[in-house]
């Protein structure tokens, strides 16, 4: 039995899986180390970023000094959904914060492991200013949301070098989906293609002859650098009596801690390893409780904001109301006893409590993604505690929510495309035969604006793989030969892995609205796309 924060059991753990170590991730590594990455909390300075720890400590240890039990607690917000021109700022520093009352050292923006929830409103404009204050280059993605690829937009081919500035300008169209987002880190590498420091927002577009070069998104994700977004408020879709009902952000992320009280990273001597005991949270909290009164109906908007492990929900005695996935509305509410979270996944849930008071315990149970993957044991979450006065019953919600999107079953496929996913720890990972490269795709021919492609996603390796494209989001038309009916559309896709030689098949169909530009899509496990499971689809006009 592991223990209860655990991801494996630590007495019968196998051997850590390791990442994939090239020569070219060790030299990134090595840049890394060359620039004397140091942690700074007022004038003290604290150990390198480097972990020293050549065992995982077990998940006991990494939870000594941790305080469990606290009052469900939401996410800190930056802003409110109020103003259709948003500015903000969003200061990525290396930082000594606050993991369920322990002090660790990591990453954030503005200084908390959770870090802030943006709200956004449809047909707003948003200005994002990050200051980068790590010692390696960084960037920003914005998850899901339906704007343009390109310029000072949700380009994540932009690099923004140690030490500048970078004024993101988002343009939501008016009628961009309501729902539940998130924001990370997608830097492509620890250094930006030029030396000067002056050159913030620069493209990362190397010379074709150039080798593949790994990234750097796992470590930024896993050492903080994540967050929550919410477009508009999907209760505005529910029946009236609904509208006002109590809300909660639940970011899923999980942490490693060496002896020294870092968060792991991949370096020369040790790297992440997504089989390795872990502490799973809940927006930074261990085990909190969270008070609902019997009868009560809330939305929780449920994220895996971390880098690489995945969470199989389940609500003990309960069962999810799902209105929204992805941050789209649902085209059929349904219900479901457990719900799959790879890493980037999003749900928005309805949860009516018991008429009787008394509690439950939102769990992550057991799963293993492949033989090639990780088994990860049941584990609480947080604990549900029904108290207080009886509320009203409310009304159930079914069929279809305003603004949900078209049935795509019946739309005329203007090109058929494969995608092969492929490859393990030692051999690098692999889309169509190719490792990543950001000078070429892996399609010869671009997407043509406002057309609808099928995409068939075959899964060769040993391991499930969460598909993700950026921009667009997709509806799911079969899995495995199985037709899928139509509930509304995604941007992530578990891809099972291949069974006795037999390949996993997921067929999709994207529909390239609004936006031209390079479309990224990749492997949703951080490790996974830093070592080459992603590529580009170019949309022409």
């Amino acid at each position: 039995m592991s223990n209860s924060a655990g991801n494996v059991p630590d007495a019968n753990r196998r051997q850590p899986r390791r990442h994939l170590i090239t020569v070219q991730a060790l030299a990134a590594a090595l840049l890394v180390i060359a620039a004397a990455v140091v942690y700074t909390r007022g004038a003290s300075a604290a150990p390198t970023l480097a972990s020293t720890t050549e065992q995982p400590l077990s998940t006991a240890q990494q939870q000594a000094g941790m305080t469990s039990g606290q009052p469900f607690a939401d996410p800190p917000v930056l802003d409110t959904a109020t103003s259709p021109n948003m500015t903000i700022t969003l200061n990525a520093h290396d930082t000594r914060f606050e993991v369920a009352g322990k002090q660790v050292w990591g990453q954030s923006y503005n200084g908390s492991f959770t870090a802030p929830t943006l709200h956004l409103l449809p047909g707003e404009h948003a200005t994002i200013t990050l200051v980068n204050n790590l010692s390696v280059a960084t960037n920003l993605h914005f998850h899901g949301l339906h704007v343009s690829p390109s310029n000072d937009s949700d380009d994540s081919f932009l690099c923004i070098a140690p030490g500048t500035t970078f004024h993101y300008r988002l343009d939501l169209p008016t009628d961009h989906p309501v729902g539940t987002y998130w924001y990370h880190s997608h830097a492509m590498g620890t250094t930006c293609p030029s030396d000067s420091s002056s050159m913030a927002g620069m493209e990362m577009t190397p010379s074709p002859s150039a080798s593949f070069s790994p990234g750097d998104v796992e470590n930024q994700i896993f050492a903080g650098l994540s967050g929550a977004m919410v477009v508009g408020d999907d209760r505005a879709l529910l029946p009236p009596a609904l509208r006002n009902i109590t809300t909660h952000t639940v970011n899923l992320k999980d942490v490693q801690l060496d002896k020294t009280g870092h968060i792991v990273q991949n370096t020369t001597t040790t790297s992440i390893d997504s089989d390795a005991p872990t502490v799973r949270l809940v927006n930074g909290q261990l085990l909190p409780a969270l008070t609902i009164k019997p009868g009560e109906t809330q939305l929780w908007r449920l994220g895996n904001v971390g880098a690489d492990i995945w969470y199989h929900l389940q609500l003990d005695g309960y069962r999810f109301t799902v209105i929204g996935q992805d941050g789209v509305p649902a085209a059929k509410v349904t219900t479901a006893d457990t719900l799959l979270l790879p890493p980037g996944k999003r749900y928005d849930v309805l949860v009516t409590a018991s008429r009787q008071p008394g509690g439950t315990t939102l769990r992550s149970l057991a799963f293993n993604n492949g033989p090639d993957g990780d088994n990860y044991p049941d584990t609480p979450l947080f604990k549900v505690n029904v108290a207080g006065r009886s509320q009203a019953q409310l009304p159930t919600v079914s069929g279809a929510l305003p603004s949900s999107p078209t049935d795509l079953s019946n739309a005329s496929i203007a090109q058929n495309r494969s995608v092969t996913l492929s490859g393990n720890d030692s051999e690098g990972f692999l889309i169509n035969g190719q490792q990543f490269r950001m000078d070429s795709s892996v399609f010869n021919t671009p997407a043509k604006l406002n057309t609808v492609e099928e995409w068939t996603i075959t899964n060769e390796a040993g391991e499930d793989h969460p598909f993700h494209i950026h921009t667009n989001s997709f509806q799911v038309i079969s899995i495995n030969g199985v037709p899928q009916s139509f509930v509304g559309r995604q941007d992530t896709i578990p891809v099972p892995h291949a069974v006795n030689g037999v390949p996993g098949k997921v067929v999709i169909r994207v529909p390239f609205s609004d936006f031209t530009g390079k479309v990224m899509f990749h492997c949703h496990i951080a490790a996974h796309e830093d070592n080459g499971m992603m590529s580009y689809i170019n949309v022409v006009d």
